[in-house]
């Protein structure tokens, strides 16, 4: 967990590659959320791999100190 942290704390002072590397990470579970019935939809996909990165923009990093 510790490595996640660096990289939320990374990507949210603007470093591109921790974003990027965070969504490498969880792309396999928004792959799976973006399927309908049985077909990749790239909308969806598109649309939750942004809300993944609000969701690391707005993660509270404190929580874990």
């Amino acid at each position: 967990m510790p490595e996640i942290l660096d990289l939320i704390e990374a990507a949210q002072n603007g470093n591109d590659r921790a974003m990027e590397s965070l969504i490498r990470q969880f792309e396999p579970l928004i792959i799976k959320r973006s399927c309908l019935f049985g077909k990749l939809d790239e909308d969806c996909r598109q649309h939750l791999t942004l809300e993944f990165i609000l969701a690391v923009h707005n993660f509270d990093l404190k929580r874990f100190d």
